[in-house]
């Protein structure tokens, strides 16, 4: 190699020197540009077929009925007949105060009992509470923005956390605002036993279907205009339409953009 770079460097001199020196920078040069042309992201097909539109909320199951005891004078407690998880029938004797017994005016299990016997009990104190565990929903608070797309007998599907295998589905019994919330309230098909009144659910209910629709990646939209690659090699950018839209995909209503043709899907902007 150094026999090499001497009989070079006598041939051709300084001249021979230069243009060697100037290989690597001609190198470097090609290099940036090809990094200034290259295509900041991804290419993919649209693809054909159903598109379902979805809002997300955390829900807390509730019971349909409830019954809390309360007394309307200053009483004595005489006897307490009944203890946390009693299952009672209506009718069934609660509380013996000095001037009345109270019996329960439903069927359920009882849930609190914040007195004992001998204690006095305030006028408006909740004494005994009974829930009906047998009739349950659930109920969600949404923003504004998704409140929009929500109507009665929307379908909905639901998961818990422990039993993240199992389908549980329902529809949207009503919307409606409470105190500057957007509460929806959720009948469930069928609850299962073990789901008790306060846990929390993860809700999807589905706002949109679309059957047979030309979709694209959602990330290939920005402000309403995507690049598209007709023929594999024009380079285009077209104004869409965009009708439902899931996680990932988003519907074209327009004719903007063909099976044959590819959409840019750009990188993800990196975290400083």
């Amino acid at each position: 190699m150094v026999r090499w770079w001497r009989e070079f460097r006598g041939k051709h001199g300084k001249r021979g020197v230069l243009l060697v020196g100037g290989i690597p920078l001609l190198l470097l040069g090609m290099l940036l540009i090809f990094w200034i042309r290259r295509e900041p992201g991804v290419r993919a097909k649209p693809k054909q077929g159903p598109i379902v539109e979805a809002v997300y909320a955390l829900g807390t199951v509730k019971a349909d009925t409830t019954y809390t005891l309360k007394v309307g004078i200053q009483s004595s407690v005489a006897r307490v007949h009944v203890t946390e998880g009693d299952v009672v029938a209506r009718g069934a004797a609660l509380l013996t105060t000095d001037s009345a017994t109270f019996e329960s005016p439903i069927s359920g299990t009882v849930t609190r009992v914040a007195v004992q016997r001998g204690e006095t009990i305030m006028p408006g104190a909740p004494v005994v509470t009974v829930i009906d565990l047998s009739k349950k929903y659930v109920q969600l608070s949404m923003d504004q923005e998704s409140a929009l797309l929500v109507r009665a007998g929307q379908p909905v599907e639901l998961s818990f956390e422990s039993i993240r295998g199992q389908k549980i589905t329902g529809k949207v019994d009503r919307l409606y605002p409470s105190e500057g919330q957007f509460l929806v309230r959720v009948r469930v098909d069928k609850m299962p036993p073990e789901i008790l009144p306060d846990m929390s659910a993860d809700v999807a209910i589905e706002t949109a279907r679309r059957e047979n629709v030309i979709q694209i990646p959602v990330a290939a939209v920005k402000r309403g205009q995507v690049t598209v690659y007709r023929g594999g090699k024009q380079k285009e950018r077209v104004q869409v339409k965009i009708g439902a839209i899931n996680a990932e995909w988003a519907e074209v209503l327009d004719n903007s953009i063909h099976m044959e043709d590819e959409v840019l899907v750009p990188e993800p902007a990196r975290q400083p």
